[in-house]
């Protein structure tokens, strides 16, 4: 047991979109370019996405009953609004990622270093698995990114039915990895979703941070994937 009381971990779930994976935006700039003829840099792009959280958040505190496909909107329309497309523009761009994303996952991107760090926690003990909001594919996604190898189990919303922040899904995924809400962590990147979702069903939430201004939230966070996995792994060596 730890200094603040919780058990060791047992257990440590990531979310999918935006933590394990992340959009290629050099297919969202093609896609913006070929449609209303600019697209702003990979940086903007990523600085963005903390706008996206936000419309996403403020969204979800006006309405209890957004689902995960109609949160996906939001982000993207909060991005583009702060990156300065009009509302017209914004119109005719959504559709055009959506198509984008059809035609092939956009969340394809991983952080280097992020499959050796699930397998340093797994060759410590530890059950390594996925919790997502998607649509009964994220397993594939997963695979694809050369990840799903070092997962346990993945437990995808479109298969179980039920999605975060409810915390039924988290409840699945403890049942399956056979440990205590007490004794997991769970890694995601929007707060209301994550944050709330784990927090209520008794696991200690991650919030992914990769910009670092998420300083005065109310839980851990950390700039990716791999930097939690180094800092976990140091913590368990020394204990």
């Amino acid at each position: 047991m730890g200094s603040d009381g919780r058990m060791r971990p047992r257990a440590a779930f990531f979310d999918a979109g935006g933590t394990l994976v992340h959009v290629d935006y050099a297919r969202v700039g093609a896609a913006l370019r070929r449609v209303v003829g600019r697209a702003p840099t990979a940086r903007a792009l990523l600085e963005a996405e903390y706008a996206g959280r936000a419309a996403v958040e403020a969204a979800m505190a006006t309405d209890g009953t957004s689902t995960d496909g109609s949160r996906w909107a939001v982000h993207f329309a909060g991005m583009l609004a702060s990156l300065g497309f009009s509302a017209d523009e914004i119109r005719v761009l959504a559709p055009a990622i959506r198509d984008e994303h059809a035609r092939s996952n956009l969340w394809t991107v991983t952080d280097s270093g992020t499959a050796e760090g699930l397998a340093a926690l797994r060759t410590r003990g530890l059950v390594v698995a996925c919790i997502s909001n998607a649509d009964g594919t994220v397993d594939r996604v997963l695979d694809r990114a050369g990840l799903l190898a070092e997962l346990a189990f993945v437990v995808d919303s479109g298969a179980v039915g039920v999605e975060k922040p409810d915390p039924r899904i988290f409840e699945i995924a403890l049942e399956r990895a056979g440990v205590a809400p007490s004794e997991a962590l769970y890694v995601g990147d929007l707060y209301p979703v994550d944050v709330v979702g784990a927090r209520r069903a008794g696991l200690t939430p991650v919030l992914v941070d990769p910009l670092g201004r998420y300083g005065d939230r109310d839980c851990r966070t950390t700039r990716d994937v791999p930097a939690f996995c180094r800092e976990l792994v140091r913590a368990l060596d020394a204990a």
